[in-house]
């Protein structure tokens, strides 16, 4: 299982702490413009889960969950939250076919090396079933930095990652920007993606 080992340390370090840091108090405007998306009782997976608080809000919306993150100590806080699958994994693991009906990877991507974007790219494209939904949440940007916390961040634009995913045969529907403050205190600029693959 390959992952950047710095950023997956930080995770399993704080796991309980930053869980609950970043469990929102409502649910943000891109979850709930996503949930209105998908079909009921659909195969859900919440792919870079951290705490779990967005495959909560999907099971409690009568979807069925599954939520993988590399940090074995996230995956273990989501797992008592009850109700939800879970998988101890990486990017690079996944291994489904046709699994789900939508996939939530709020700001997990870009975690991942940029070199090893395509083929995670490839893998969520195969995990998706034809006219499943995407949601992405990402920074946006083009410099790859590590942040104080020792987390590896690798942005991108939206031409790059809109040509990315258009290899892949899926296809962005809707982008919202907006401008937040990360967990490490950082002004920055993101994206939130709405995507169907096209089957």
């Amino acid at each position: 299982m390959s992952a950047d080992k710095q950023t997956v340390d930080f995770y399993d370090r704080t796991a309980s702490t930053y869980s609950r840091d970043t469990t929102p108090k409502a649910l943000p405007t891109e979850f709930l413009s996503f949930a209105r998306l998908l079909p009921e009782s659909c195969a859900v997976l919440d792919l870079g889960c951290g705490g779990g608080w967005a495959a909560a809000a999907f099971r409690d919306l009568g979807h069925r969950v599954t939520a993988m993150d590399a940090s074995a100590k996230m995956v273990e806080q989501v797992a008592r939250l009850g109700g939800i699958k879970t998988r101890h994994a990486t990017f690079d693991d996944m291994d489904w076919i046709k699994s789900f009906d939508a996939i939530w990877a709020s700001f997990s991507l870009q975690h991942q090396p940029r070199q090893d974007m395509a083929q995670t790219l490839e893998n969520i494209a195969r995990a998706l079933k034809d006219g499943g939904l995407l949601y992405i949440g990402i920074h946006e940007g083009d410099e790859v930095i590590r942040d104080n916390l020792d987390r590896l961040y690798t942005p991108y634009t939206e031409q790059d990652l809109r040509a990315r995913l258009a290899l892949n045969h899926i296809e962005i529907s809707r982008i919202e920007r907006a401008q937040s403050t990360g967990y490490d205190g950082r002004e920055i600029d993101c994206m939130h993606i709405e995507a169907r693959k096209i089957g």
